[in-house]
């Protein structure tokens, strides 16, 4: 078998077609090469010296046979002629060699338009408390191995910042960082998505092929968040490349090794999990290597308002405010609140806050809505006889409803349900399993 590395990336000769495909020239090392006249060659049309293969067509690139020698030729188009190059020859090499090789090209491409390296690093990490002041030092120090990480911690405590941060201070930084969020694939897509498919491997696939994300990863990090959503038999099948550091694309024949980094998060308690037989115990303990538990905002206060102020200034510049200002009210309810949300919850009320207020001060009255037994009013109260509801309880509780009215309209059909929400289909899916919708 023979690799990239095998292949001969000179040219062997060209020849030149009119705008009609006849032969104009032909080059001596192309002669030479192929043992053919270049003067019996000239005036004849082009598909009777080399057949094009139109399956392997990579933007240009064609396999093809020449004189019964296999190649790889790429067509450039001038205004008036096409230049025909020979890439790649090999009297011992077979058609579906030559087409793997160009699938490791599209590969590449294909890899270098996806990679996705870290946005976030420990410094962008705001928050000075003892409690984050110990997970940062902590995370430090384990970064600059290579053994599986473990994030728990509540939602919206910023877990996938925490990774990002830590493969920036891997070995691993210059290559990728695959963020892969596990409620948001279906089960029956799982397997496609994470280790990617062969041309042909079932209807509707890319005649290509795909790489998955385990294969985009390499020599990179693999982030897995809320893997806990992941269905049992989902679970085995990442066990396999946990242990064995190999995958299979759906539908080959050949396993690659890969070399990535697993950092995997959850809100939930993996060990209840396995105790009621809903995680796999195996695949917990491989997991279960480095724990690293992010705090809540509720056991942090100190770092309340530094996020206040950072998420006041990031919407003063995308939405040309100048609020320099949090009135008393406010400062004392922001530290008094137990945030279920976390970090999520307070940029989402501030978002809203910012959206309408008027003047240099941002106010308690901007960042809760008064609800009624109906439907959630929209006068403001701050009243302790009040009941307030945050703006991501009101937004969540409205997603609910409407994914629940389309459903029922499209008699259960996902696919159209998504289409009336405007939503691609996995989004659909992973805000059901967000809030455990039960779909008759």
């Amino acid at each position: 078998m023979i690799t990239e590395k095998s292949y001969k990336l000179d040219t062997y000769g060209n020849l030149e077609t009119n705008l009609n495909n006849e032969i104009t020239y032909v080059s001596p090392v192309f002669c030479k090469r192929f043992n053919l006249s270049g003067e019996e060659m000239i005036g004849r049309q082009l598909k009777t010296v080399m057949k094009f293969d139109k399956r392997t067509n990579k933007k240009g690139v064609f396999f093809t046979l020449i004189n019964s020698v296999p190649c790889l030729i790429k067509i450039f188009h001038q205004e008036d002629k096409n230049i025909i190059q020979i890439m790649i020859t090999g009297d011992d090499v077979s058609h579906s060699e030559l087409v793997s090789f160009i699938n490791s090209m599209e590969m590449k491409k294909y890899k270098k338009k996806t990679v996705e390296h870290q946005r976030y690093h420990f410094e962008d990490i705001i928050g000075n408390s003892p409690a984050m002041q110990r997970v940062k030092e902590l995370a430090s120090k384990i970064a600059t191995g290579n053994s599986t990480i473990l994030l728990t911690g509540e939602s919206g405590t910023g877990k996938e910042l925490f990774a990002q941060a830590i493969h920036g201070l891997s070995s691993r930084k210059s290559h990728s960082f695959i963020a892969v969020n596990c409620v948001a694939i279906p089960d029956e897509l799982f397997e496609s998505e994470l280790f990617g498919y062969e041309p042909g491997a079932f209807s509707g696939a890319k005649k290509e092929g795909k790489p998955g994300k385990i294969e985009l990863a390499q020599n990179g990090t693999l982030f897995l968040d809320e893997i806990s959503e992941l269905s049992y038999q989902a679970q085995g099948k990442l066990l396999r490349v946990l242990q064995e550091r190999e995958v299979e694309r759906l539908g080959g024949t050949t396993r690659k090794q890969v070399d990535i980094r697993i950092i995997a998060a959850t809100n939930r308690d993996l060990k209840k999990m396995v105790d009621k037989g809903e995680f796999r115990q195996d695949l917990y303990y491989r997991l279960y290597v480095f724990e690293l538990q992010i705090p809540p905002l509720r056991v942090r206060k100190e770092d309340i308002l530094p996020l206040t102020h950072f998420f006041i200034d990031y919407y003063n510049r995308h939405f040309d405010k100048e609020v320099s200002y949090i009135d008393s009210t406010m400062e004392e309810w922001l530290l008094s609140y137990e945030w279920p949300g976390n970090v999520r919850e307070l940029k989402a009320c501030i978002e809203r806050g910012m959206n309408i207020v008027e003047k240099d001060t941002l106010s308690l009255d901007l960042l809760y809505i008064q609800t009624s037994s109906n439907h959630a009013s929209s006068r403001i109260a701050s009243n302790n006889n009040t009941t307030l509801v945050s703006l991501e309880d009101i937004v969540q509780q409205a997603e609910m409803q409407a994914i629940k009215e389309a459903l029922e309209q499209t008699n259960g059909d996902k696919m159209l349900a998504a289409q009336k929400l405007k939503i691609h289909v996995a989004s659909l899916y992973r805000k059901i399993a967000k809030y455990n919708l039960k779909i008759k």
